[in-house]
């Protein structure tokens, strides 16, 4: 099996949030920003079954959770999401994140 990366983008405010999805052989890496250019934000692990904890940061910690048990989940495998979004979208954001999953999961 290759690397396959999948991409997403939708717009938020008049502003483009951008995602990304690297299926591995034991594991996926997503990263959601805001931008053109890609940015590590905040770091959550899950492993399929439930279990997850926050990496690095705290900003879109909740967010970065829901995200990456979804993914874990649905793959089967452990779940690396990165979320960056500026302090002032945070949660707001989240409904748009969940459809660019939708949008990632559904190119498998």
């Amino acid at each position: 099996m290759g690397l396959e990366l999948s991409t997403a983008e939708a717009l938020f405010e008049d502003r483009p949030l951008k995602a990304a999805l690297l299926e591995l052989g034991n594991a996926v890496i997503a990263l959601f920003w805001l931008g053109d250019e890609p940015r590590l934000g905040t770091l959550t692990i899950s492993m399929p079954g439930g279990v997850s904890s926050p990496l690095l940061g705290d900003r879109d910690r909740v967010l970065g959770q829901v995200i990456a048990e979804r993914l874990a989940h649905l793959y089967g495998k452990m779940a690396l999401v990165s979320i960056n979004l500026p302090p002032d979208l945070g949660v707001s954001a989240g409904r748009v994140l969940l459809k660019l999953v939708g949008e990632l999961v559904r190119e498998r």
